[in-house]
C-alpha cells in the first residue's frame, strides 16, 4: 500500500514538472515575439518645455487668426441683413474657444493625428 502511494506521488510530481516545463517554454515564446514586436516600433523620448511651448504657441497664433476671420465674416454677413457685432472682443473670444476646441479635436483626429504647431515642433503623438 505504501509503495502504490509513492508511485502516485512520483507520477503526479513527474507531470507537473513536465507542465512546468511546458508553461516555460511558451512564455519564452511569447517574450521573443513580444521582444521582436518592441523593436520594431519607435523609441518614445520625453519632448522639452522649449518644444511643448512652441508648439502651443504656434497652435494659438492659428486658433486666434481663424478666430478673428471668424469674427469678421461673421460681422458682414450681418451687415447685409442690417445688424452688426457692436462688442467685437466678447464675440471673438466666444469664437475663439468654440474654434479651439474644434481645431485640437479635428487635427489630432486625422491620419497625421498632430496639430500645426506640433508638426512644425516635430512633435509626435502616440497612444499610450
Amino acid at each position: 500500500m505504501l509503495e502504490q502511494k509513492d508511485v502516485n506521488k512520483s507520477v503526479i510530481e513527474e507531470s507537473d514538472d513536465i507542465n512546468n516545463k511546458s508553461l516555460g517554454k511558451n512564455e519564452e515564446l511569447m517574450g521573443t515575439d513580444v521582444s521582436n514586436q518592441n523593436s520594431n516600433e519607435y523609441k518614445s523620448i520625453k519632448p522639452n518645455f522649449i518644444d511643448t511651448l512652441k508648439a502651443s504657441l504656434i497652435d494659438l497664433v492659428v486658433i486666434g487668426g481663424i478666430s478673428a476671420v471668424g469674427v469678421f465674416v461673421a460681422d458682414a454677413i450681418l451687415k447685409l441683413a442690417g445688424y452688426s457685432i457692436t462688442q467685437k472682443f466678447q464675440m471673438g473670444f466666444i469664437i475663439f474657444m468654440v474654434v479651439m476646441v474644434l481645431y485640437m479635436s479635428i487635427m489630432e483626429s486625422g491620419k497625421k493625428s498632430s496639430t500645426i504647431g506640433k508638426k512644425i515642433s516635430g512633435l509626435i503623438i502616440t497612444k499610450g
